[in-house]
């Protein structure tokens, strides 16, 4: 017996022994993706800040010597960049609220709602994750232009309008609502609720990290958009922030210290909105899945 029991706790401790090596190594390896991945945001911080020799120089020039802020203000100078930045946020702001506000409408109805043919529907709207957004260029543009939007300074209509067309977002609100237990709807029908009053009451504070998952992603994707704007957009003054920058990165003169700068102002702020719904967006992820 006394053999056994030996026996039993040297291969349990070298099946310990074994699993503590392989989590060292799994965390080495995370540890040495997370530097690889990272290695590019150290770099853009470093050409903001270093002068105009020390980007050029070979071999690099990893610390800045005197790190100074006249390249963000160089920078600035070449843009308009209160007028850009308000150019954003007017097509970010109702763009965000718009895909908010439609996609969970609509992940609502698909996920508690009885209608006819609802799963037809539900297929087609996935579908259209697998259109490519060029297809529907030229409708779009038509439209806005019969309509008289293209080429106003700030998009607010039409992105509110665009809002809704993210079916990816819609599958994200629908699986969250189909984790909520049936139940509360129907005891909140007992009590007299209506539909809306369920959706905005009961629904929408407990799918919180998926509506802020939602609202990261938009804001992220709406912020960074380079290709509709610089088809509706005109003139130098109606430019958002990244048109701003694909400016001076198109100057002949070598400024990559100044074009570094004004790329790490037009991406903090989604590195702020992504450090402070970090927690939500993981949340979300994770428990996108849980029903299906």
């Amino acid at each position: 017996m006394a053999v056994s029991a030996t026996v039993k706790y040297s291969s349990l401790k070298r099946a310990k022994n074994k699993t503590k090596a392989v989590n060292v190594i799994l965390i080495l390896l995370s540890c040495l993706l997370a530097l690889v991945f990272a290695f590019p945001l150290y770099w853009l911080l470093r050409g903001a800040f270093v002068n105009h020799s020390e980007i050029l120089a070979r071999p690099p020039v990893f610390i800045p010597s005197e790190p100074g802020f006249d390249n963000f203000r160089l920078g600035l100078e070449r843009i308009q960049f209160l007028r850009q930045l308000w150019n954003s946020v007017s097509i970010v702001v109702p763009y965000v609220i718009g895909t908010v506000l439609t996609t969970s409408f609509a992940g609502y109805a698909f996920a508690k709602l009885r209608f006819p043919l609802r799963g037809m529907w539900f297929v087609l709207v996935i579908s259209t994750m697998m259109l490519p957004s060029a297809v529907t260029l030229l409708p779009q543009y038509s439209l806005y232009t019969s309509l008289g939007l293209a080429g106003k300074p700030a998009l607010i209509i039409p992105a509110f309008f665009c809002a809704g067309g993210n079916a990816y977002f819609v599958f994200l609100l629908r699986q969250f609502f189909m984790t909520i237990p049936l139940e509360l709807s129907e005891a909140a029908k007992i009590d007299g609720a209506g539909y809306f009053r369920i959706y905005s009451r009961i629904m929408l504070p407990l799918i919180r990290p998926a509506m802020i998952v939602v609202a990261l992603f938009s804001f992220i994707n709406c912020w960074n958009e380079f290709f509709y704007t610089m088809i509706y957009l005109k003139t130098e003054a109606d430019y958002t922030l990244p048109m701003g920058l694909y400016i001076v990165n198109g100057m002949r003169i070598p400024n990559y210290e100044q074009v570094m700068a004004l790329a790490l102002v037009v991406t903090a702020p989604c590195l702020v909105f992504f450090l402070i719904g970090n927690k939500y967006f993981v949340e979300g992820i994770a428990l996108t899945g849980i029903k299906g």
